[in-house]
Order: C-alpha cells, then sequence, then structure tokens
C-alpha cells in the first residue's frame, strides 16, 4: 500500500472517530439536558402547588420586612412572587436590585 493511501486511510479513521465521538457526546449532552429540564419542571410544579422544591413540605405565607413571602418550614429558602418583588424593588430606592427588578 502507498503512503498516499495509508495516508487517507489513517484521515477517514480519524474522521469517523471524531464523528462518532461527537456523536456520543451529543446525546450525553441531550440527556443530561432532558434531566436537568425534569428536575427544573418538578421543582417548578412543587413551587407552584405551595410546596418547597426541596423537601416537599408545604409552604408557609410569612412576612419579611413588610413584605408577605413563601417560605419552606425546614430553612431550605423563601419564594417571592412579581407583584412582591415591585414592592421590595420601590422600597430598595435606587440601589442595583430596583434598577434590575424595575429596568
Amino acid at each position: 500500500m502507498s503512503d498516499d493511501k495509508r495516508d487517507r486511510l489513517r484521515e477517514e479513521l480519524e474522521r469517523r472517530e471524531k464523528a462518532s465521538e461527537e456523536l456520543y457526546f451529543s446525546d450525553l449532552s441531550k440527556k443530561q439536558l432532558e434531566k436537568l429540564r425534569a428536575e427544573t419542571r418538578s421543582a417548578a410544579d412543587a413551587a407552584g402547588q405551595g410546596k418547597c422544591p426541596r423537601c416537599g413540605a408545604p409552604l408557609q405565607i410569612v412576612q419579611e420586612r413588610g413584605v408577605a413571602v413563601d417560605a419552606c418550614p425546614n430553612q431550605h429558602g423563601i419564594w417571592v412572587d412579581s407583584h412582591e418583588l415591585e414592592v421590595i424593588a420601590k422600597r430598595e430606592g435606587n440601589s442595583w436590585l430596583s434598577r434590575l427588578l424595575l429596568g
């Protein structure tokens, strides 16, 4: 076999290997994205049903600095609705938070 044919064969094998590798990682990325989307949907569904996305406990409405927020009784976080964010942003005056939220 001539050197030219060996070089072309080697290049073709390298191209196929690279394509196979790219396909593998593309499929892996798709699976990971779908898993992340499913987790995000379930967390959003839980929060939308008044449950903590982390532990599933019913959220409690608590007053934090004059704003009613949904809070996890197990200290996993608080959730603020858009109108509550507006109240907080207006109270902040000209801070970075009010500029971010009020545009």
